[in-house]
């Protein structure tokens, strides 16, 4: 039986605990201080048309300090500037040789990672699931997670260890893939997250107006260049922004859960994590002489 700490008990850590608990592995959770009498919780795997799936998360074991012993896995469930924290340092002596997983995206978490564990050690994975704190409504029937799933996606799984991971993951039912270029998960975020600044920005209304979407849009362009050039990757096709709103009216309508009740609760949790990739989409091109004029509008758009 594998052996695997998550680090974080919020809805992404819980989620992926109960899948690597469905593919076999022993998990035991590294939280906060005064929370080590959690026990677990309640999951729901959201449907539409249908009542959600009731599944359990059940840790093996729930400690406050990083433990003395070996594991498999250190899966990272934590938002980016946790990241950035002293208390990594202590965990990579607890851990030794454990693969560790993190499901960050900000453009300084690689390379933050590395300067604590070996590279061939850390493995990144790119969620393609949407997790929370339920319920928003009354889409669930009693308080707990509720994730959803879209239909079709697998996960990407970068690193020289992905194939353990991948493996890990579809033995608990899930779909994940590797993905061999480095920056796919980053790409990703540079298309999505001055979206999310732009509708912080104006409210959390959806859409928001036009003009804010078109000026998002202009900063995911500055974005995907600086993304593209960092790691040495074609650009591709970003989404525009009549798209993107397009995306914001009819989502709501066929999503099993409160889209603007989801993006409010839980980008206002990591809004520091918004504010970091937009700081570090703009010194990085900065640094490279690349345009960054509409991202740091947007940066200056958003409330402290």
């Amino acid at each position: 039986m594998s052996k695997v700490l998550i680090v974080g008990a919020g809805a992404l850590g819980q989620v992926f605990g109960a899948w690597l608990a469905a593919a076999g592995a022993q998990v035991s959770y590294l939280v906060r201080p005064g929370r080590e009498g959690w026990e677990g919780a309640s999951l729901y795997r959201l449907r539409r048309g249908r009542p959600p799936v009731s599944e359990r998360v059940v840790p093996h074991r729930v400690i406050s300090e990083p433990p003395a012993e070996p594991f498999d896995m250190v899966w990272l469930c934590v938002d980016s500037p946790a990241l950035r924290g002293e208390w990594t340092a202590a965990l990579r002596a607890a851990t030794g040789a454990a693969t560790v997983v993190t499901i960050g995206q900000d453009p300084g978490d690689l390379s933050t990672l590395a300067r604590v564990w070996p590279q061939e050690q850390i493995v990144q994975v790119t969620p393609t699931l949407l997790a929370y704190h339920a319920p928003l409504e009354r889409e669930v029937p009693a308080p707990g997670v509720a994730y959803w799933m879209p239909p079709g996606t697998a996960m990407g799984v970068t690193g020289e260890r992905a194939p353990q991971v991948v493996a890990a993951l579809r033995a608990g039912g899930q779909r994940a893939k590797r993905v061999t270029r480095a920056g796919a998960g980053e790409l990703t975020a540079a298309r999505m997250i001055p979206y999310i600044a732009g509708l912080e920005a104006s409210g959390w209304r959806l859409p928001a107006s036009g003009a804010r979407l078109r000026d998002a849009g202009a900063a995911v362009h500055e974005a995907v260049a600086v993304v593209s050039a960092q790691h040495g990757l074609r650009a591709g096709v970003s989404p525009p922004s009549w798209a993107v709103g397009l995306a914001l009216r009819v989502l709501p309508w066929l999503l099993p859960f409160d889209l603007r009740g989801y993006l409010r609760t839980h980008f206002t949790k990591v809004s520091a994590q918004t504010r970091l990739m937009l700081d570090g989409w703009i010194a990085e091109g900065s640094a490279r002489r690349l345009p960054v004029g509409r991202l740091s509008a947007l940066r200056d758009s958003l409330p402290a």
